[in-house]
């Protein structure tokens, strides 16, 4: 994991009373102007903080994240014995955990919020990825709220996204970065401390991340709905674990290719698939409600990598399962 300080964006606010807007993590070094995903992964994560954690009784913590372990008072079974932990921090509370839990005299656990998500969609074409990341947000344990703010002007836009800052612990808004009209871009200097460097991820390159306020992040993703379910699987969901004190590592498994693909070279490519007998097949890059279709029907998000843009027949690939 990279180190971070605080450094200056370059086109941020100044004024002769303070310093520039900061954002709080140097920027990963770009090639030819364009980001490594990973490192720019890390990057984004190290500014979302998790939230306080607080006692709450165990009922109430079903999908909550631990902030401490539950260890044993004493044996259980041949393997585990009297001072071993039982549950990790940071596991999500499940319903089947509380007779465990309830069995060894726990009531009350130390765990964190379910964070506040708002999702606002800033254009008609990026209403039905709104809809897709605010369902995934609330998939994984936030609380989610969908909103549509569609302006013609950016003024309205900026005092609505402040406006709902006191209501949320992360704000996504989708579209409004490459449509027809204003641009998210123009103005995020004027909602806060921001980074709209382009990212070697296809589809996706172009979205952002701006420290509302300096003190709220927030994601922008664009309004096509294939990159959002690519950056909302693996940047939301992390950020999201993050806020809840869980690991954001992704789930990562591995198959063997049933075909050779063409993608673009030094870039991380990401595709539906669908993982059979430990064998990927891939039926094409999606767009339309065709896309659409096959994002429904895949069961995994192939990740591909090429330094020559070629990934041939039985390589091994890693994947993200979609449940």
């Amino acid at each position: 994991m990279a180190l971070f300080k605080r450094t200056a964006l370059p086109d941020g606010p100044e004024s002769e009373d303070k310093e520039p807007a900061t954002l709080p993590a140097t920027a990963p070094e770009t090639t030819d102007g364009v980001r490594d995903f990973w490192q720019h992964w890390d990057y984004l994560l190290s500014m979302v903080p998790a939230l306080a954690e607080f006692g709450v009784p165990i009922l109430d913590a079903v999908g909550l994240t631990l902030n401490e372990s539950i260890t044993t008072e004493k044996d259980l079974g041949a393997e585990i014995h009297a001072g071993d932990v039982v549950v990790k921090q940071g596991t999500r509370v499940v319903p089947r955990m509380l007779a465990l839990l309830t069995g060894m005299g726990i009531r009350k656990v130390i765990a964190r919020p379910s964070p506040r998500v708002l999702v606002m969609a800033l254009s008609e074409e990026a209403i039905p990825a709104s809809y897709f990341a605010a369902a995934q947000a609330q998939e994984v344990g936030a609380q989610a709220h969908r909103m549509e703010y569609i302006f013609d002007s950016p003024a309205p836009l900026i005092s609505a996204i402040t406006e709902q800052l006191v209501r949320a612990d992360l704000v996504v808004t989708v579209g409004c970065l490459d449509e027809a009209g204003f641009d998210l871009r123009e103005i995020a200097s004027e909602i806060g401390p921001n980074d709209f460097s382009p990212v070697a991820i296809s589809p996706g390159r172009t979205h952002g991340f701006i420290l509302a306020e300096e003190k709220v992040p927030l994601l922008a993703l664009p309004a096509q709905t294939y990159a959002t379910f690519v950056l909302t699987k693996l940047i939301l969901e992390p950020m999201i674990d993050k806020l809840m004190g869980a690991s954001t590592d992704p789930e990562l498994f591995s198959a063997y290719l049933a075909q050779p693909l063409r993608v673009q070279e030094h870039t991380l490519t990401c595709v539906p698939a669908v993982v059979k007998d430990n064998r990927m097949k891939i039926s094409g890059r999606p767009s339309g409600l065709d896309g659409l279709l096959s994002i429904y029907q895949a069961n995994a998000m192939a990740i591909l990598a090429s330094d020559d843009g070629l990934v041939d027949v039985d390589t091994e690939t890693f994947y993200l399962p979609l449940h």
